[in-house]
């Protein structure tokens, strides 16, 4: 395979990602949420009761950062703190009713604007999962090498 080709479906999964991302984004700001929030909702909604650190550990970003976007989601009524009864000091995050409602209801929207996508045949979508399948465990494999 020749470099030029790996370039060119690189580059393609960047464009990809930048024009869902976009859609994300549109339909979070819709609902007068950022891409971060409703990235730490669902985060939430899939492990309920993480605590700040685990949520920061999930998204990938720093404690200080996740905090201020929980603040503000506490503050909008989206997420509620109790604390832990193992360890009084710890808070776990939890989602409120209407964070849950808000989180679905986004990303629902979003998926809906993806539907054009199921023009492709379905066979060619599931290879192209396999292929990017594959190159993940490449890369993942090289990374470990390093």
């Amino acid at each position: 395979m020749n470099e030029k080709l790996v370039r060119e479906v690189i580059l393609s999964f960047r464009e990809v990602q930048r024009k869902t991302h976009y859609f994300l984004a549109e339909e979070a700001s819709r609902r007068e949420i950022t891409v971060m929030q409703l990235l730490a909702l669902s985060t939430i909604k899939k492990e309920p009761h993480l605590t700040l650190g685990e949520l920061a550990e999930r998204m990938k970003l720093g404690k200080s950062t996740v905090s201020g976007i929980v603040d503000r989601l506490v503050k909008a009524g989206f997420l509620s703190r109790t604390r832990n009864d193992q360890n009084r000091r710890t808070l776990n995050l939890k989602l409120t009713e209407m964070g849950d409602q808000k989180a679905t209801e986004t990303y629902d929207l979003f998926f809906k604007r993806l539907d054009p996508i199921l023009e492709i045949d379905e066979k060619e979508l599931q290879n192209m999962l396999k292929t990017h399948h594959k190159i993940l465990t490449i890369l993942e494999r090289e990374g470990a090498n390093k």
